[in-house]
């Protein structure tokens, strides 16, 4: 019985085997098609890495706008890093580093 059923199986195995399926249909324009596909999705909107991208010039010279700015118009600073502590600011700088409110 069994080798009847494996006998019968191959003969299904082999006939699909040799029954190619007509793929002539799909293979007219294909190029065509999919070149048509990839000019649809490219003239959807944009992705919203590239906008970023396009803007990084914009934010760059927003920052270096910000720069100058701070640079030109804020009053004269020591460059002394123990400014805050010298000229009179202990109280506030000691209360900051410990985590006390002042």
């Amino acid at each position: 019985m069994e080798d009847k059923t494996n006998k019968r199986l191959e003969q299904l195995f082999s006939a699909a085997r040799d029954a190619a399926p007509d793929t002539s249909a799909m293979e007219a324009h294909f190029e065509t098609r999919v070149m048509a596909r990839i000019r649809e999705q490219r003239e959807k909107t944009a992705p919203w890495f590239g906008l970023v991208w396009r803007m990084i010039p914009i934010f760059a010279v927003v920052a270096a706008i910000a720069a100058i700015c701070n640079m030109s118009f804020n009053p004269d600073h020591s460059q002394d890093m123990f400014a805050a502590i010298t000229n009179g600011q202990e109280d506030y700088t000691g209360s900051f580093l410990t985590g006390e409110s002042p």
